[in-house]
């Protein structure tokens, strides 16, 4: 071989092996900035509303004894394991929760509402919810949770029950997502209902947490805005965008998830929360927008009737995303004839910037 054929074949073995090493370091860095997170409301279990148009207190208690059946009826233990089975297929890094219920009993014969609190467990969503994961080995630890609405009431049936909301945030044990500082807040404007056995104020919030995943920090942020009244709602999204809130920094690359109970092709009232948060520049993961809501209140529907598209993942600056998954949406994933929840969750693989 000639001294330039030596010259030339040196120059190329070198460029041969420099190029799979830059390219194998970029696609490394690409590949360790993944993550996959998940929006699941996991459904209290009844309709609450019709405590409140209760005349007298007898109806009111005969009413949240039918309200206790159907939390019963519903039941959250089979369904978590569902929803066990969605969160282990999906292997979502981070899960933002809502309608992380728990569920109390006075003892019986105890029935003065709030005079004697409710401690008697009786459903604990996220205790459950873990318990059902570890028997399906997977494990998720709770970063941060709140209480929120928490309410308690007579019945018909000698005793009284008491519902606590809690919105959470779970991580998977084991994932590369590094969690830090965590943070919760409460909006302001809360809907109010005046009942027979006294004024129910529908709390609601928000969690965070900053993370970091392959050297990209970015904040996680959960939340569950009001169902009813579209000013309310608008009003707690504006909180949450707002100074005060935990979106307010554009600097950060932000990951909000939740049901926001408002999709972009409601009535312009009902509508505005969604477009206050994209207003702040906000953008949607899914498009289409998938169909998150609707099964019917003991969730034993034969088929879907999901029809508006309120539970969301948003991102702010835009990410690049990988993957995106509907779950708990089909009738093969409902379990002894229920469906994992009356909301479907929803899911996306992003790559951070």
């Amino acid at each position: 071989m000639s001294r330039s054929a030596r010259i030339t074949a040196v120059a190329v073995a070198a460029t041969a092996l420099a190029l799979p090493a830059s390219a194998g370091a970029a696609t490394s860095s690409s590949s360790d900035a993944q993550l996959t997170v998940m929006s699941r409301n996991l459904y209290l279990g009844a309709d609450l509303i019709p405590l409140a148009s209760a005349t007298d207190l007898p109806s009111f208690e005969t009413t949240a004894a039918n309200v206790w059946r159907n939390v019963q009826a519903t039941d959250f233990p089979k369904r978590a394991t569902a929803l066990a089975k969605e969160i282990k297929r999906t292997k979502p890094d981070l899960i933002g929760l809502q309608e992380a219920a728990v569920w109390r009993k006075s003892p019986d014969g105890v029935k003065d509402g709030t005079a004697t609190p409710a401690n008697v467990v009786v459903y604990d969503y996220i205790k459950t919810l873990r318990a059902e994961l570890k028997k399906q080995g997977v494990e998720y630890r709770v970063v941060i949770a709140q209480d929120e609405f928490d309410f308690e009431a007579p019945t018909a049936l000698g005793y009284d029950i008491r519902l606590t909301q809690r919105d959470a945030i779970l991580a998977r044990v084991g994932s590369k997502v590094k969690t830090g500082k965590t943070s919760k807040g409460q909006y302001a404007k809360t809907f109010v209902v005046p009942t027979q056995a006294g004024t129910a104020d529908s709390k609601r919030g928000w969690v965070a947490v900053d993370a970091k995943v392959g050297g990209k920090r970015f904040r996680f942020v959960d939340t569950h805005l009001e169902a009813y009244g579209g000013d309310i709602r608008e009003a707690q999204a504006k909180q949450l965008i707002g100074p005060s809130g935990p979106l307010t920094s554009r600097k950060t690359n932000t990951i909000l998830v939740g049901d926001l109970n408002s999709d972009p092709k409601d009535a312009a009232a009902d509508a505005a929360a969604y477009k206050a948060i994209v207003g702040a520049g906000f953008v949607n993961v899914f498009n289409p927008l998938p169909k998150t809501s609707g099964q019917n209140e003991l969730v034993n529907n034969p088929t879907s009737t999901l029809k508006s598209s309120i539970d969301h993942i948003l991102v702010r600056p835009k990410q690049t995303v990988v993957k995106t998954q509907v779950v708990g949406n089909k009738a093969s994933d409902r379990v002894g004839g229920l469906w994992p929840s009356d909301h479907a969750g929803v899911v996306a693989t992003l790559r951070l910037r």
